[in-house]
């Protein structure tokens, strides 16, 4: 890292920020003792919490600025100004759900701080031992995997398999088995911990990444932004981000996480490394690897969310946008015919008048000029007043969709068939929950939700999907597996 990188985040870095406040123990504690159990808080309990804590321990608040404590300020008041000091500052993110209420979390700067203090804490003893080799198998398995060398990877599998062939040999000739002593393993659970702790804090950024992206997109369409630049912003950042080392690493890991026979052996190695601990006497003090899996699922599942919302903003713009054109043009009419309305009611004619350049045009057979009133035709007959059938009422209203497709549900469809089968197709998901219910758009809103998951294209076989009264697509086969 170079110098003016070093000094850039010494100078912007919320995290600096927060550690360099004159309020960081106050905030430290009050934000650990208020998320404990759950990763977001509603607005008003989280300002009643804080007003609490100002009515304990007033005098343990000491604000930076000095001249932000106003005279007859209330505890109420203080806690939401502090409140909001604290997320503009970056040390809390806000958002809002789906019902318009807005929820609270701990940001990832916040986090990562509180993982370096965390990790400040003096060991009882250092684990070298472990850390080396942790460090060793990690630069074989760098070294391993970055050669393409296709005789080298030959050379360091046969290797492995004449250690793993007199690993076997020795057991099966009685010799005992080999087993980590307590100093070894308790360094190695610490360690699994804290790489635990640093993963969630890594979906945190990630999470903030998204939602930095829906904050400017806020930002810039109270700015009247064109639509088109917005757009264009839109993709440009989601695809910047998707395609980044962090984006990369994010959607391959959290496709990895949705494995179930990923999900099956984790559960059986805790429970085993538990039952370890427990049976050696080993304190297992910090139970977070116990919990991890339901931490990482909660986490990826608020970053996809956050991705429903950007994709949800988006198509409320667009849509907005052909709405906000439609109204200023009525309303251009409107002010048109307003103008056109006071002039005729005017004795004097309006001064006002165009000009326009002409061709002049020479029709010498044209019709002379005649005095004669020309006849007015008189139309006796009248149209027949349109009538509308109830079939053309319903043939009408399907040209309009009025149905919101929620795709957590349609995500627990197919978590739901996958739970006990190794793989299976859209055909069946959609059979399987009685057909379509919300025509097209739902099974649009399928196959946008598929990109989450593993799936598998045949061309050669296709498969037909009713979505209304005698009305089917033909698509080809989508497979999804585990």
């Amino acid at each position: 890292m170079q110098v003016e990188e070093i000094t850039q985040i010494l100078r912007e870095s919320p995290s600096i920020r927060l550690i360099k406040s004159r309020s960081v123990d106050f905030f430290l504690s009050f934000v650990i003792e208020a998320f404990e159990g759950q990763s977001a808080i509603m607005q008003e309990r989280l300002h009643m919490l804080l007003e609490n804590r100002l009515d304990e321990q007033e005098n343990a608040l000491v604000e930076d600025n000095l001249e932000m404590t106003r005279l007859g300020e209330s505890n109420e008041q203080k806690a939401k100004r502090l409140i909001k000091d604290w997320t503009d500052k970056g040390f809390l993110t806000n958002y809002q759900n789906e019902e318009g209420e807005v929820i609270y979390e701990i940001s990832s700067h916040t986090s990562k701080l509180m993982d370096w203090v965390v990790s400040l804490k003096k060991e009882d003893y250092i684990g070298t031992e472990s850390k080396f080799k942790t460090l060793f198998a990690q630069l074989k398995e760098l070294v391993e995997y970055s050669n393409e060398d296709r005789e080298k990877r030959l050379e360091l599998l046969r290797a492995k398999k004449m250690e793993i062939e007199h690993q076997i040999q020795r057991l099966e000739m009685g010799e005992e088995v080999d087993v980590y002593e307590d100093y070894q393993i308790e360094p190695r659970y610490n360690s699994l911990n804290k790489l635990a702790k640093e993963l969630l804090s890594d979906f945190k950024e990630v999470d903030d990444n998204f939602k930095g992206i829906i904050k400017e997109i806020y930002e810039r369409q109270t700015d009247n932004a064109e639509k088109k630049v917005l757009l264009n912003y839109i993709f440009d950042a989601y695809g910047e981000l998707k395609q980044s080392q962090q984006g990369k690493s994010f959607y391959a890991f959290w496709e990895f996480l949705l494995s179930a026979d990923l999900q099956k052996e984790w559960d059986e190695l805790t429970g085993a490394l538990y039952e370890t601990l427990e049976n050696r006497g080993i304190d297992a003090h910090d139970m977070f690897l116990r919990e991890m899996k339901k931490h990482l699922f909660d986490a990826g599942e608020k970053v996809a969310k956050t991705n429903d919302r950007m994709s949800e903003k988006l198509s409320r713009i667009i849509r907005q946008n052909g709405q906000m054109n439609a109204e200023v043009t009525k309303q251009v009419i409107n002010d048109i015919k307003k103008l056109l309305i006071e002039a005729t009611k005017q004795k004097e004619k309006p001064e006002a008048s165009l000009e326009y350049e002409t061709i002049d045009i020479n029709l010498p057979v044209e019709r002379p000029l005649t005095l004669t009133p020309i006849k007015e035709t008189v139309y006796k007959d009248k149209p027949d007043i349109a009538e509308l059938s109830l079939d053309d009422l319903e043939r009408i209203g399907k040209l309009y969709n009025p149905f919101h497709i929620d795709r957590q549900v349609l995500r627990d469809r197919i978590n739901e068939v996958l739970y006990d089968r190794q793989q299976t197709t859209l055909a069946e998901v959609i059979e399987r929950n009685e057909g379509v219910e919300k025509g097209l758009s739902e099974v649009f809103g399928y196959i946008g939700v598929l990109k989450e998951y593993k799936t598998v294209v045949n061309e050669e076989r296709q498969q037909y999907i009713v979505f209304a009264e005698n009305k089917t697509i033909s698509i080809p086969e989508i497979i999804i597996t585990r």
